[in-house]
């Protein structure tokens, strides 16, 4: 049999195995109906009681559609040349990102507060990439103010669909700098607050581009771009020290 024919098989194993919980982090999602009661007072954190299981959050990631309007061939090639380059991807999730990166840079750090997305990662990588891609796909367990990278540790750091649910997070990114390398990168990719047809996460927890761009720039950011027509429904922000 081979390594593909066993995916199918590996994965209805992996979720009878893996009970219902809450998780840590929200996840709405995002190509279903907003039904999230979700208040925001000022500035505080997005922090809606989430009771999905975990395989319905793992189809979310990995909904075929999702290819369509997230454009991960487009989103990889901004990254630019990777083969000399330590990517982590922080919110990795199932690895939608981290699974491509890894066959493009040098090494890739998928990073989540999740343990369950942790074990997820850690078991398919084995089925889904070659032996050689393996060795360069690292997981690792984060929490909430900290992405435990070492200092100096990733050339481009990627934070796709996460950044809104970072608490604090100015002193976050403040703390993320610590862990790039001279000349590294910070990548933001996350929804438009406008009228778009995804309706989650809901248009009233979304950031405005503006208020990210002005959020990297208290945390000491000196040099921030955003591009806000390459992808239908995301921004891309870069920004560096």
């Amino acid at each position: 049999m081979t390594a593909p024919s066993l995916l199918p098989v590996f994965c209805l194993l992996f979720f009878l195995a893996c009970k219902p919980q809450q998780a840590e982090r929200p996840n709405f999602p995002i190509d279903q109906p907003d039904t999230s009661q979700t208040e925001i007072p000022g500035e505080d954190p997005v922090t809606p009681e989430d009771t999905m299981a975990f395989e319905d959050r793992l189809a979310n990631y990995e909904s075929k559609d999702r290819v369509f309007w997230q454009k991960p061939d487009l989103v990889v090639d901004r990254l630019g040349d990777l083969s000399t380059k330590v990517v982590a991807d922080i919110g990795a999730g199932s690895g939608y990102f981290a699974r491509r990166l890894a066959h493009k840079a040098k090494k890739v750090i998928a990073i989540d507060i999740d343990p369950k997305f942790i074990s997820f990662m850690d078991s398919i990588k084995v089925v889904e990439l070659p032996r050689e891609i393996q060795e360069k796909f690292e997981t690792r367990l984060a929490a909430f103010d900290d992405p435990r990278l070492n200092p100096g540790e990733a050339d481009v750091v990627l934070i796709v669909n996460t950044y809104l649910y970072i608490q604090d997070r100015v002193a976050y990114m403040r703390r993320l700098k610590e862990g790039l390398a001279p000349g590294g990168k910070v990548v933001i990719i996350d929804f438009k607050k406008k009228r778009i047809p995804l309706n989650n996460p809901p248009q009233k927890v979304r950031l405005p581009l503006f208020q990210v761009e002005e959020e990297l720039f208290d945390a000491g950011y000196t040099r921030v771009n955003s591009d806000d027509t390459s992808l239908d429904y995301q921004y891309i922000v870069v920004a560096s020290q």
